[in-house]
């Protein structure tokens, strides 16, 4: 059985392969292709055009081309494998250190027969975390301020000031409920702050026993302070939030999106931060990464923005490979024993 690992500037080729003799043995056979595109800033560009148009639009590295031929299983994070690459396999398994699978020709894995495996819920903890963090930065002006004493100013006075409140008694809306919705849930329980999602998947009993209340979007738009963005982008949800829907929103209500920015339309919501027709905004994700020069955000004193640094712990890093492989394990014992049986 022998592996493909193909790192980038985010996960090694060498933490990914040291990952995979942990788990499968020393003695299995692994070798290691790393994706360098020329520049930290060329890497996040590669990587947010893949999120949006597919493997084609990456830029693999020439020696995968060769690489890929000869292995069993591939795992990968952020590289892009396209349907050339992947017809030419002869792989049995591609694994992927992520969530989504955007990086992958899925179409070409299934006519090839290749099972392809994700990483669910994988930093989970980490973008939950981060998601209750905006929400308090936005609502009490934390990186707001931390600037203005930076510039030498003592400044007490924000676009906020005259409906600055606590979290407690708040409504908190989710829009979607999956790994990472139901942890902010859990840990927004704390704050005695009231709780409704709306999730078209999810069966009400499941949000019951969360104690969330289910609501259509347009409910949760028209009642929550906090509107937190926790779908996957798809056709479906491309501009799910958009000038509709933010004509429903209350005038003092923040929206914290650390999913996808192509959920949110984005002139839309520049839109609503200019005239006032929203509190604010805590935004972690960008339709164009990284941010261009001159965004009407980066000069607006009603939003909190970070680079997409939500997911990013050294804990989630370290863990993802573990969480992909173990499952992958699983997967590749069942199947030989299967076979086995068979004969």
């Amino acid at each position: 059985m022998k592996f493909l690992v193909v790192g980038d500037p985010m996960l090694s080729s060498e933490t990914l392969g040291q990952a995979v003799r942990d788990i499968f043995g020393q003695e299995v056979a692994v070798s290691g292709v790393d994706w360098k595109p020329a520049s930290d800033e060329e890497f996040w560009h590669l990587r947010s055009q893949v999120e949006k148009l597919g493997p084609d639009a990456g830029q693999p590295p020439a020696e995968l081309t060769q690489a890929i031929l000869d292995a069993d299983i591939v795992i990968t994070h952020h590289t892009p494998l396209n349907g050339a690459l992947i017809r030419s396999s002869k792989a049995r398994y591609i694994g992927v250190c992520r969530a989504g699978v955007e990086n992958i020709d899925v179409a070409a894995a299934k006519e090839k027969g290749i099972q392809v495996m994700r990483t669910m819920g994988r930093n989970a903890e980490a973008v939950s975390d981060f998601t209750i963090a905006l929400m308090l930065a936005e609502l009490r002006n934390l990186a707001r301020g931390h600037a203005a004493l930076r510039r030498g100013e003592w400044k007490k006075k924000y676009p906020n000031s005259a409906f600055m409140g606590d979290m407690k008694g708040k409504t908190v809306g989710l829009v979607g409920f999956g790994y990472i919705g139901k942890l902010v849930a859990r840990k927004l329980s704390s704050f005695n702050m009231r709780l409704i999602a709306y999730d078209p998947f999810v069966k009400e009993e499941v949000l019951q026993e969360s104690q969330v209340e289910k609501v259509s979007l347009e409910e949760l738009c028209h009642q929550a302070d906090f509107i937190s963005l926790h779908a996957r982008l798809s056709k479906e949800t491309a501009g799910l939030i958009g000038k509709r829907e933010f004509a429903l929103m209350k005038p003092t209500a923040y929206v914290i999106n650390t999913a996808r920015a192509g959920l949110i339309d984005e002139q839309a919501l520049v839109e609503a931060l200019q005239n006032g027709q929203i509190g604010g905004a805590g935004l972690d994700v960008f339709w164009t990464e990284p941010i261009a020069d001159k965004h009407p955000l980066l000069s607006m004193e009603n939003v909190t923005i970070t680079p997409h640094l939500a997911g990013a712990t050294n804990d989630t890093f370290r863990m993802t490979p573990y969480l992909l492989l173990e499952e992958l394990k699983k997967v590749v014992v069942q199947s030989a024993a299967s076979a086995w049986f068979v004969k």
